[in-house]
């Protein structure tokens, strides 16, 4: 069991000088690409460009201009949004300019060492049952993560699920075991699209029992004690109330009981939310009489209902309803827990009877908010153990159930834990959870909250990376308003500051998403190629609590784009390297992120690679299921809100004639979460407006979703084009 402080799909965003947060004007009507210059009309590159404003100008006849709450906003490409004929021709001519220039660059030697990297094995997801640690690992040439076991302390010799040999494109979604470990629910889903069906399968065994349960993307399952049933969220079927054919599970999770061995076609509905975007989870008590459903409105909100199992019929009883926060609860030894951050940004723990738990005065505060950010926390027997993130780094705490503090416990290294996993009750005292960092290849570990043991190594990723061979430096940007944004910057060891080092940034900025300093296999590359690799934590996410978090959401996410920018220009200001020199790269909203930059201050860095990102940030929710972002970025339908998202929307920011830095957007055409369309009005705006001689490139990858469930081969590929063309940009070749 973890509860966490907020819900995330996961499982789930002017030229500087004046790029302040003030509205643009409405753009003219387009003009014509600018002419190559005179002494490049021969050129390749020319010929090129020609090719590429013969493919934009059909598109241009869907031209259109939206008077929004009296606002016009110019939507020169609207026709690609349109899965249609044209649209289709626009995407495949365009993918094959981008691989034909990919080709041109390619290097053999760069393809076989990405691919070495990024075939080194992960770890993640521990969930601890009974005497069992499940987990997910994929190693050597799978294409997938599969579903590993350990017992005790001995590691079964092959995966109980396994996703690599159920067809070439399927991958395990998500899982959750029974309490003791006796079954397990998991769903697969193929190409990336996440649309889970649910299925059972018996640990001893491995026999998978005949109940399934399709549409439970993104399920969040909690069993009984008895582990003959369970909760589970599943999105309406055809029949049901609210079911959209045109837009399948996209809307309205509900919570459902199942009982093994019954016809889920009559599972009972238990919990529904009111509105589409809501996401209700279950969390049964150790007991089974009580279920809390924490109810999530977005990313900022949260309510707690309350079910007494034992009295007849479904009569939830709301305990926290309404409030500007997020709470997330759990019951056990009689008491309702409740981990929030209403009044206390950085969170904390507060406990009642479950009698009076829908009492505020008889809650009382177990754990009170510190100085860092509680990220989860789990129990184990009957202690706590909490994940903290102190200055960007995890560190992990065991309390009494009271909030004495028994000790901390000691990890690895400066790094990041994931997904830390316990059982209350008196017989279960053991945690396990994944460890990484920059440099150090995950690793399963496991403690005993009873004991004052260091956490012991159950599984571990083998590699050859030498971590002496780097240095991780820690550092911090000013951004506009005189926030600090820290910087985590590694490079070769012993490589001098010369002004010149080719960097490549990334961040995200958003969704209460912390950047942890964990592993990152492509990210080694990089290293080795002599670069410097840089991680910018923003505002937005959670890594210095709620606070930080809502001062990158709304009116407020140019402060987002305030911090990366200032990050960009510290990388050239500190000595590190040169605007020619610098690289960024992100993706979803990391990708609006991108976007942001290349209209914002295009003058501070030479390229960008954006993947799946948003960039019409005023008809986003357009495309489900995109409405349930309104709550971080706003609804384009209130005035107030389209004013300032289309004061910052990337598309709507491209400006003619402007020296944009070379581009590469890149979609996949199984993304259920980000929409292609925005990445094909955005590559062709910026096409049309350049006045550089650098490239705009679009490619859109086939049979790939958002990035959940992607093959290795494909997550190669992406890497290998992203490498190719931030290689040549920055002059690397």
């Amino acid at each position: 069991m973890q509860t966490a402080p907020g819900w995330i799909v996961a499982a789930l965003v002017s030229v500087c000088g004046a790029c302040g947060g003030t509205e643009p004007a409405p753009r003219e009507a387009r003009r014509p690409p600018p002419a190559p210059r005179e002494e490049a009309k021969a050129s390749p590159r020319a010929a090129e460009m020609e090719e590429i404003a013969k493919l934009n100008a059909p598109a241009r006849a869907g031209a259109v201009v939206d008077v929004l709450h009296g606002v016009p906003v110019q939507d020169p490409y609207r026709a690609l949004e349109a899965d249609s004929d044209a649209t289709t021709a626009w995407v495949n001519a365009q993918t094959a300019i981008t691989e034909r220039y990919l080709e041109a660059h390619e290097d053999p030697r760069m393809e076989a060492r990405l691919a070495q990297l990024l075939r080194i094995g992960t770890l993640g997801g521990a969930e601890v049952a009974g005497q069992y640690v499940f987990y997910l690992k994929r190693e050597g040439d799978a294409e997938q993560a599969a579903l590993n076991v350990v017992k005790g302390t001995e590691r079964r010799d092959r995966p109980l699920v396994d996703p690599n040999t159920l067809g070439e494109r399927v991958a395990l979604d998500w899982f959750y075991p029974s309490p003791r470990g006796k079954y397990v629910a998991y769903g697969t889903s193929s190409n990336g699209d996440e649309r889970s069906t649910l299925r059972v399968i018996e640990v001893d065994t491995g026999r998978i029992l005949p109940d399934e349960i399709a549409h439970t993307k993104w399920a969040r399952v909690s069993w009984l004690t008895a582990e003959d049933g369970f909760y589970y969220t599943r999105y309406p079927k055809e029949g049901e109330a609210n079911y959209d054919a045109a837009h399948v599970d996209g809307y309205f999770p509900r919570i459902f009981f199942h009982r093994l061995g019954s016809d889920p076609n009559q599972d009972p509905m238990v919990f529904s939310g009111t509105e589409p975007t809501d996401f209700p989870q279950p969390n049964v008590s150790t007991d089974d009489r009580w279920l809390v459903v924490n109810h999530f409105r977005g990313w900022s909100k949260s309510d707690v209902h309350l079910l007494d199992r034992r009295a007849r019929g479904v009569n939830m009883q709301p305990i926290v309803v309404g409030r500007d926060s997020l709470t997330t609860a759990w019951a056990h030894g009689g008491k309702l827990w409740l981990l929030t951050n209403d009044g206390a940004p950085k969170y904390e723990i507060r406990a009642a009877p479950v009698a009076r738990a829908a009492d505020e005065a008889a809650r009382q505060v177990v754990v009170a908010q510190g100085d860092s950010a509680i990220e989860g926390v789990t129990m184990a027997g009957d202690r706590l153990v909490l994940h903290y993130v102190e200055n960007v780094r995890s560190r992990i705490r065991v309390l009494e159930a009271d909030g004495r503090v028994v000790r901390d416990v000691e990890l690895p290294a400066l790094g990041a834990v994931d997904n830390v996993s316990g059982q209350p009750g008196r017989r279960s005292t053991r945690v396990a959870m994944t460890f990484s960092s920059f440099f150090y290849a995950p690793s399963l570990l496991a403690f005993d909250v009873a004991t004052d043991a260091a956490p012991t190594r159950l599984d571990q990723v083998q590699t050859d990376v030498d971590p002496n061979a780097f240095e991780l430096h820690q550092d911090s940007a000013r951004s506009r308003d005189g926030t600090p944004v820290n910087v985590y910057w590694m490079s070769k060891r012993g490589v001098a500051r010369d002004g010149r080092l080719p960097v490549l940034l990334t961040g995200y900025g958003g969704f209460n998403v912390n950047l942890l300093p964990s592993f990152s296999r492509h990210a080694l590359y990089w290293l080795e190629q002599g670069g410097v690799y840089a991680v910018a934590n923003l505002r937005g996410g959670a890594e210095f609590g709620e606070e930080w978090h809502r001062a990158g959401m709304f009116e407020k996410k140019t402060n987002v784009f305030d911090d990366m920018e200032a990050v960009i220009r510290w990388l050239a200001s500190s000595g590190i390297s040169s605007p020619d020199r610098i690289a960024i790269t992100g993706g979803s909203n990391g990708g609006l992120l991108m976007g942001a930059m290349i209209t914002r201050c295009p003058d501070a860095f030479r390229a960008t690679v954006g993947h799946v990102g948003l960039y019409d940030m005023v008809r986003y929710h357009r495309f489900p299921p995109a409405e349930l972002w309104t709550t971080e970025y706003g609804d384009p339908e209130e005035a107030q809100a389209l004013r300032w998202l289309h004061a910052y929307s990337p598309y709507h920011r491209v400006t003619d004639g402007t020296a944009y830095p070379a581009v590469m957007i890149t979609t996949a055409d199984h993304d259920s979460r980000v929409h292609w369309a925005h990445s094909t009005k955005f590559a062709a705006a910026l096409q049309e407006a350049t006045s550089s001689d650098r490239p705009i490139y679009f490619h859109m990858e086939r049979q790939v979703g958002h990035g959940a469930g992607t093959r290795i081969t494909d997550v190669i590929r992406r890497y290998v084009r992203q490498y190719t063309f931030v290689e040549h940009q920055l002059g690397m070749e």
